[in-house]
């Protein structure tokens, strides 16, 4: 016998049927009310507050929510830019950065896409990994914050 289907509830499905004040639940999260909203927006938040959102949800509803259950996207299902930061001390003390862009999941997807560059900055005293999902501007340039291709599909659904 198969198994029926049954598709996630969005946040704001939930928020319908059980109606929750969004700053008191993001406490009761312990997120910021802005992850909340993006949590609403269908944006991406991190595996973290997703888990955290859920419990405070379950106990506002008394149901026995999971990730399973809500439609949560999460930066772990979603590429977005990651600014990775490598700097070094030179001999007079002077720090010297030097950056790559990737489009990655999440930090550990990141450094597996950003591998032989970091190879190549091995002698580097401090590496940073930053996420950008708003995208960077630099002078009259703009690097998307999401893949080029993954703004289509948004536009689209």
């Amino acid at each position: 016998m198969m198994q029926e289907h049954k598709p996630k509830q969005t946040l704001e499905q939930i928020r319908n049927r059980y109606p929750f004040d969004l700053t008191a639940l993001a406490l009761r999260a312990g997120i910021g009310t802005r992850i909340l909203y993006h949590a609403l927006l269908h944006k991406p938040i991190t595996l973290g507050d997703a888990e955290k959102l859920v419990v405070a949800l379950s106990h506002h509803t008394g149901l026995p929510l999971s990730l399973d259950l809500i439609d949560l996207v999460t930066w772990e299902d979603y590429l977005c830019l990651w600014i990775i930061r490598a700097s070094i001390t030179d001999e007079e003390g002077h720090v010297r950065d030097t950056y790559q862009l990737v489009y990655a999941r999440n930090q550990e997807h990141a450094a597996i896409t950003a591998h032989f560059w970091l190879i190549q900055h091995a002698q580097a005293t401090h590496i940073q990994f930053t996420p950008c999902p708003e995208g960077l501007h630099l002078d009259d340039m703009a690097i998307p914050g999401i893949p080029p291709c993954k703004q289509e599909k948004e536009r689209l659904s």
